[in-house]
């Protein structure tokens, strides 16, 4: 048995508190949310084996992982004092306002104040290069334990509490009772954070083979460890020093079972949700490997490497399940025109044509004249194409006309989501309202920005310490692609989004004024050090220790930068981002006297609205702000 311990009683956690206005007795209510980020104590883990037979207890020797005693955090601490030292100075012995140069007296150089303002704005690299050792190893979370099916191995993956390492390990009961030591399967570093996303992992039926899902290559790629035959007495041999070297060996037991690391599934596409067949021992999954877009199903023999289709209908399969007795399996199947429906399979059915168990939409929905988008690639200025959903006026295949048109960019929440697939948008709200907006004479624009899933490490971790910049080039690329293509004037491009499209949104009008003439942010985080800790900590650390990846990523620390209409809608029992997030930037719009901006306030609505009339009242909002500043008056 393996048994996994935390130090009791080093909680400092301070949850948040949530006041409920509209409550069935008239009293105002107050819950208790979560706590901000980097304010609860991040707990180290141990991992101990027991014998129960022998009552015999071994703690596992985790302390000596591959690179688990390196401070992954230096350099970034480092950087984050001296400006705190350069800011300091700065209040200290403040400098007089330079004067306006002349042509006989050059401009003088920039004063310290500024440097310090500049020094925050650049995006920082994640680079870790040559990082110091730290005294103590780095803690540890213990996430995953899975013995093989006859109970003769253990996987464990172990992360860092900073996210920056992760380690798969594999454990004989038989070796480590008595040594206390694993081999290590995989350890897999990331400067940036490690995916939440990739960490799946199992062993094959009847098997001592392990399956995971690693980024080390750069994409989710489904990976094996396969055990080899521990070395010969010979091999060792061929490894002992000679007799007059300054090394000297001593016997010692192995440190656990010997394998080797190879690709089943890899390639520039992302593999996910794996599952063991219960009979036949493939792995199924879903990938995108044919198109970022199109996600279908898969299967592969781990002990030949052939890997074949089971389901390749258009759109997106979105999950699936196999039978007990492994004969048929059933999967949810949409397109980026219906919603998803279940369809039910034998295995050795064809991979595409089969009609669905389930029809769900109703008359009523069916007779709803609808003009689905349509996915199209924008070259971005990093040379990657950009894909996103395209909007158009029914009438742009016939229309010749050269009158330029507005547009709105819509931009989708969670950040790590994706939203231009082939699949039924999980916005179908949003989608229906920008098919009424492309039937007004608005372009609709709705871009996978770097940050959103499917498009690999490199997209997703393009964020790192620095979360808006990035972003905003795409919808920029985005903007310059429609002025070219569309006849959009680039003078009457709207924006809207919430949560973290919302977080965009103020971004844009904040730091980018020239690019927007006006937007919506709904629920949007104004400030990520009042977010959570789980899913800001991963990307700009904490802010304790990285105060400057908070002064750039906020938009509460650039709402000077406001020049055009904002509409801010914010539900008040919104426990992900709280109401408070919308309070004090507007609060701080107040003190900067800023002008043409309101907040809309939904007292009974949580982060996603529930109630049709919400709804309503919001996306009415919406669009009255585009058809004032982006139509053109008419006489």
């Amino acid at each position: 048995m393996l048994l996994e311990t935390a130090p009791a009683g080093r909680s400092t956690r301070r949850n948040d508190d949530m006041p409920v206005f509209v409550t069935d007795d008239g009293y105002v209510d107050v819950r208790s949310i979560r706590p901000k980020v980097g304010t609860s104590a991040r707990t180290p883990e141990r991992l101990f084996l027991i014998d129960l037979t022998e009552a015999l207890v071994r703690e596992i020797d985790l302390d000596d992982l591959p690179d688990r005693r390196i401070d992954r955090l230096a350099a970034i601490r480092a950087e984050n004092t001296a400006w705190r030292d350069a800011i300091d100075a700065a209040t200290s012995n403040p400098e007089p306002d330079a004067s306006e140069p002349t042509a006989d007296t050059p401009a003088p150089p920039p004063s310290l104040r500024s440097r310090i303002e500049r020094l925050a704005e650049p995006a920082a690299t994640t680079s870790d290069s040559d990082p110091p050792e730290a005294v103590d190893p780095r803690p540890l979370a213990i996430n995953t334990v899975i013995w093989s099916d006859d109970g003769t191995l253990a996987a464990i993956q172990a992360h860092s509490l900073d996210n920056k390492d992760r380690w798969i390990m594999v454990l004989s009961p038989e070796i480590a009772i008595e040594s206390g030591e694993t081999t290590v399967v995989e350890h897999l570093h990331d400067p940036a954070w490690i995916g939440w996303r990739f960490n799946e992992m199992g062993w094959l039926r009847n098997s001592d083979t392990l399956w995971f899902l690693s980024e080390g290559l750069g994409w989710s790629d489904l990976m094996a460890w396969r055990p080899t035959d521990p070395p010969t007495q010979n091999d060792e041999a061929a490894d002992v020093p000679p007799a007059d070297s300054d090394v000297t060996t001593e016997p010692k037991p192995p440190a656990g079972p010997t394998g080797r690391v190879e690709p089943l599934v890899a390639g520039r596409f992302e593999v996910r949700g794996v599952r063991r067949h219960p009979a036949d021992g493939t792995l199924w999954y879903r990938s995108n490997r044919e198109d970022p877009s199109h996600w279908r199903l898969e299967r592969v023999d781990p002990s030949t490497g052939w890997a074949e289709t089971m389901v390749d209908d258009p759109g997106m399969v979105e999950s699936f399940a196999i039978s007990p007795n492994g004969d048929r399996f059933l999967f949810l199947h949409s397109t980026i025109e219906t919603p998803a429906e279940l369809h039910v399979r034998s295995t050795d059915a064809p991979a595409s044509g089969t009609p669905p168990l389930t029809h769900s939409t109703t008359d009523r929905f069916d007779a709803v004249e609808r003009h689905p988008p349509v996915l199209v690639d924008i070259p971005g200025r990093h040379g990657r194409p950009i894909r996103g959903r395209l909007h158009l006026p029914p009438d742009s295949a016939n229309d010749d006309s050269t009158t330029t048109r507005p547009a709105v960019l819509f931009i989708h929440g969670a950040g790590y989501l994706q939203n231009a697939h082939g699949g039924w948008s999980r916005y179908f709200r949003e989608g229906m309202f920008h098919d009424l907006l492309a039937r007004e004479g608005f372009v609709v624009l709705d871009l996978d920005y770097r940050a959103s899933a499917g498009y690999g490490r490199d997209w997703r971790t393009a964020i790192a310490r620095n979360m808006g910049p990035p972003e905003l080039d795409d919808l920029e690329d985005g903007i310059a692609w429609l002025e070219a293509n569309h006849r959009v004037d680039p003078d009457r491009i709207g924006v809207y989004g919430g949560s973290y499209g919302g977080f965009l949104t103020l971004m844009g009008l904040f730091t980018r004024p020239d690019s927007f003439a006006c937007g919506a942010a709904l629920r949007p985080v104004t400030d990520w050090s009042h977010y959570n800790d789980g899913y800001t900590a991963n990307i700009l650390n904490t802010p304790e220790a990285d105060p400057m990846a908070y002064r750039r990523s906020s938009p509460i620390e650039h709402a000077a930068g406001l020049e055009k209409p904002l509409l801010i809608c914010h539900g008040m029992v919104d426990d992900n981002v709280p109401f408070q997030d919308t309070v004090r930037l507007a609060q701080r719009l107040i003190e900067l006297e800023k002008e043409d901006w309101e907040v809309a306030i939904y007292p009974v609505e949580p982060h996603g609205f529930r109630t049709p009339s919400s709804w309503l009242d919001e996306y009415r909002r919406i669009r009255e702000l585009f058809r004032e500043h982006l139509l053109e008056p008419t006489d």
